[in-house]
């Protein structure tokens, strides 16, 4: 239903408008020659102003103040560090190898004796171990008793002799050999004090008995007894290796020097 009610005939009447007869845009629309010669004038108005010149963009943004990025550029994720590689598991002759570095670098010798406690194939091993070339510090030396290992590293060829002999408990194999060593080696004959120090722990009177069982023994026959002439200080010497007058001349000179010193 309208708002005002049905209309009535002859209420409205219709009219037609020409384009020349209405105001504005809505004429323009109507009109295409009129629209036309409108935009033919502006354009003409716009060409006759002066031109501004337009601000360069790079001048412009140098005006501008510096400020703090507020979203910086995130820095790129560091590399992953690459995987340490593990060393290979040793085998049990390098394990056997370290547990005799570590009795060497206390002093001990390690005698197969304590190694065969623990494993049975201990010839096998030993010999993997000697085959190895990781391995090629430990040496060994041999005794009457039993043979050791050692590490060369932290013990010298000669001590880990006399750690043997000490070992073994045999006075009298212990000063032969090394009286027969001072005497190859430097040479020197060897006083008795020299065994009453570390690891001999040999006194006078122990040296006394040693000295007489190595005379009735024909295996140290070899080793004989002189003494310095400046105080008559004894010293032992193999007879096999140098003569007994260099070796009391050897013995003088060592006691002048111990008497300047």
């Amino acid at each position: 239903m309208a708002l005002f009610g049905r209309r009535k005939p002859g209420f409205a009447k219709e009219v037609e408008l020409k384009p020349s007869d209405m105001p504005g845009e809505f004429s323009d629309a109507l009109d295409p020659a009129m629209h036309k010669a409108q935009e033919t004038a502006e354009a003409a108005a716009q060409s006759a102003a002066p031109q501004e010149d337009k601000p360069d963009l790079l001048d412009f943004l140098q005006t501008l103040p510096e400020v703090n990025d507020p979203f910086p550029p995130s820095e790129p994720d560091p590399a992953p560090a690459p995987e340490e590689e593990k060393e290979p598991e040793k085998t049990k002759a390098q394990l056997l190898a370290d547990f005799i570095r570590e009795r060497s670098a206390s002093g001990l010798i390690t005698p197969v004796a304590l190694i065969s406690k623990d494993e049975e194939e201990i010839d096998k091993l030993l010999e993997e171990m000697a085959a190895d070339p990781t391995c090629a510090d430990i040496f060994k030396v041999k005794g009457q008793k039993d043979t050791y290992y050692y590490c060369e590293e932290t013990m010298a060829h000669n001590y880990a002799k006399i750690a043997m002999l000490t070992t073994e408990k045999d006075d009298c194999r212990t000063v032969a050999e090394m009286v027969r060593f001072n005497c190859k080696a430097f040479p020197t004959p060897t006083p008795l004090y020299y065994f009453a120090r570390q690891p001999f722990f040999l006194d006078r009177e122990a040296m006394k008995a040693i000295i007489a069982q190595m005379k009735a023994s024909e295996e140290y026959k070899d080793i004989r007894e002189c003494t310095a002439a400046i105080n008559g200080e004894p010293y032992l010497f193999s007879i096999d290796l140098m003569s007994e007058k260099y070796a009391r001349a050897l013995a003088n000179g060592a006691e002048a020097q111990e008497g300047d010193e």
